[in-house]
C-alpha cells in the first residue's frame, strides 16, 4: 500500500510539473538575423498558454538608414504555436506578414520614391523558456518570401501572376526579457 501511495503521489507531482504554464505573457526580445534580415526589436504576448500548447502573437521593427543599402523599414508581425518538449524546452513553429516600406533614392542619396511592400515570413525552431524565469532565447529558420502578389499596381489575371518573386532562407538568434 505504501509503494502504491507513493507512485499516486509521484505521478501527481510530475504531472503537475509538466503543466506548468509560463508566469510572464509578455516579453520583448532582440533578434539577430530573422524577420528584421540583420536584426529586429519585437514585442511578443502569450494568447493561449495551455500545459503542452502555447500560441503568442509578435510584432517586430528593424529600421536601417540609406547608407547601409537595405530596405528602409521592416514590420515583422507573426503569430506563432510553441510545443513544450520538456519543463524549459519547446518547439516553435510560425507564420507571418512582414510590412517593409522601402524608398527609392537619386544620386544624393535623397529619398524621391517611398513604397509599401509585403513579405510572407515562417519560423520553425526551438526556444529553451523556464515557465518561472523572465529571459528566454530561441533559435531557428526563418525564411522570408518577396511576393508581387499583394502589389496595389498589378492588375494582372490571377492565373498569370508570379505570386512568390523570391525565397530567402534565413535563420535566427534570440534573446528575450519577460514581464
Amino acid at each position: 500500500m505504501k509503494r502504491l501511495s507513493f507512485l499516486i503521489l509521484l505521478i501527481s507531482l510530475s504531472n503537475q510539473l509538466s503543466a506548468q504554464e509560463f508566469n510572464y505573457k509578455n516579453n520583448v526580445q532582440l533578434e539577430l538575423g530573422g524577420h528584421g534580415l540583420a536584426y529586429s526589436l519585437n514585442y511578443e504576448r502569450i494568447i493561449f498558454d495551455q500545459s503542452k500548447w502555447k500560441t503568442t502573437a509578435q510584432v517586430g521593427m528593424a529600421y536601417y538608414p540609406p547608407f547601409v543599402g537595405f530596405i528602409d523599414l521592416w514590420l515583422p508581425m507573426s503569430i506563432n504555436q510553441i510545443y513544450k518538449i520538456g519543463l524549459s524546452h519547446h518547439i516553435e513553429g510560425g507564420l507571418g506578414i512582414i510590412k517593409v516600406y522601402s524608398s527609392t533614392r537619386d544620386a544624393d542619396n535623397q529619398a524621391v520614391d517611398w513604397s509599401w511592400d509585403t513579405f510572407f515570413s515562417a519560423r520553425l525552431g526551438y526556444r529553451y523558456q523556464k515557465p518561472d524565469s523572465r529571459f528566454l532565447w530561441r533559435i531557428g529558420i526563418t525564411p522570408i518570401m518577396e511576393t508581387d502578389y499583394l502589389k496595389s499596381e498589378y492588375y494582372i489575371p490571377k492565373s498569370y501572376r508570379k505570386i512568390i518573386s523570391d525565397f530567402h532562407f534565413m535563420a535566427a538568434a534570440t534573446v528575450g526579457y519577460s514581464f
